[in-house]
């Protein structure tokens, strides 16, 4: 008497593997960057003695986040001055940095003409770089 061995479905398993895999690095990359959406940032409060570099959704549509091959996201900013385009240097994100001082800046939206305030930083980083950078760009540490 043969007893047989049950069939296994290799197509089942190997979705679930994928589908499992997936879940792993959505869950890691939410876990990388968890604190940007809920983060209290410079523009909405001024921030006092640190902040931590942060590509937030206002960060981004405001053009001030960048790329680069050697640190991937980072975040733009002037060496000398508070810039919105033109930038002349980045900070890594998730660098803690300490602030030196903080400018409100009076900005005017190209779309419609509007004037409005935001606050840049003068940042230094653990490295000893400093510059500016727009308020939309820090969070407050956790």
């Amino acid at each position: 008497m043969y007893t047989t061995r049950p069939r296994i479905d290799w197509e089942k398993q190997l979705i679930r593997i994928v589908l499992g895999w997936v879940m792993l690095v959505l869950t890691a990359c939410s876990l990388l960057n968890r604190d940007a959406s809920a983060a209290t940032l410079g523009h909405d409060t001024q921030l006092e003695i640190e902040a931590i570099t942060t590509c937030s959704q206002s960060c981004r549509e405001r053009g001030q986040c960048g790329t680069t091959a050697e640190q991937g996201t980072v975040v733009l900013g002037g060496v000398f001055q508070p810039l919105t385009n033109s930038h002349d240097m980045f900070f890594p994100i998730d660098t803690r940095v300490s602030i030196n001082g903080v400018t409100p800046y009076v900005l005017r939206q190209v779309s419609d003409g509007q004037q409005f305030s935001i606050n840049f930083y003068n940042v230094i980083a653990p490295d000893g770089k400093s510059g500016w950078v727009a308020g939309w760009c820090l969070a407050a540490p956790q």
